[in-house]
């Protein structure tokens, strides 16, 4: 099923709310409130993966919670402390991640149209694409590895640092080949052109961007009301 993609100022509008609520809140456990409405962003998205990604994980965490406050669960790996502070960033983290993942288009017609400058912008997109770009190459390496058959449990258990090699020089060179692409990409379109440039992703908003600025600023006060200001 298709994605209905909000606007990129609806999403940072999303993560500033959740930032303002995570940082002001009296009752860290009722972040769980801005957590179900970033989730229901999410849904009218249409962004199943990510939802179902993030869902299982939330709900481990409130689980360990319960066990922890409930039954007194002591974890000897993982801190407790941890475990809350996971539980209580989650609509930071659910907000964040969905506006990271963007399209850089959509991303770099919003800045250009706040007439942000261009360094700025360049720097923005190549931060907020690091991480999806390092996992899509992970996980090129992998499947080659895999089909020179590298990924042996017994092969890595005798050989691990000719695994991390493996693994680590293909990264390398990889990252170096997509600094030079990203540098000839810059300067085809004009990155260093004089003036003001259009782009082919402009859009106004529209009516469900003016719904979600209104939820989300409408359930960050209710969610003051309700759990208190530090």
């Amino acid at each position: 099923m298709r994605e209905t993609a909000l606007s990129v100022p609806v999403k940072a509008w999303a993560v500033a709310c959740a930032i303002l609520g995570v940082s002001l809140t009296a009752n860290t456990l009722l972040t769980c409130l801005l957590a179900l409405l970033a989730f229901c962003q999410l849904v009218f998205e249409r962004r199943w993966r990510l939802c179902l990604t993030f869902g299982a994980f939330y709900l481990l965490l409130a689980l360990l919670l319960y066990l922890i406050r409930f039954h007194g669960l002591h974890m000897v790996i993982f801190s407790e402390f941890y475990v809350l502070m996971f539980y209580n960033l989650m609509p930071v983290f659910l907000a964040a991640w969905n506006l990271i993942t963007t399209p850089p288009g959509q991303l770099s017609a919003t800045l250009s149209k706040a007439h942000t400058p261009t360094p700025v912008i360049l720097g923005l997109l190549v931060v907020f694409r690091f991480f999806p770009t390092m996992k899509a190459e992970l996980r090129g390496i992998r499947q080659s590895m895999k089909n020179r058959r590298l990924t042996e449990p017994v092969q890595i258990l005798r050989h691990p640092a000719v695994t991390c090699e493996y693994v680590l020089v293909p990264l390398l060179l990889r990252c170096l080949q997509i600094a030079d692409q990203l540098s000839v990409s810059a300067i085809a379109r004009g990155a260093q052109a004089p003036g003001v440039r259009g782009s082919y992703y402009a859009r106004r908003l529209q009516p469900a961007d003016f719904l979600w600025l209104g939820i989300w600023a409408i359930g960050t006060i209710l969610f003051f009301i309700i759990g208190g200001i530090k």
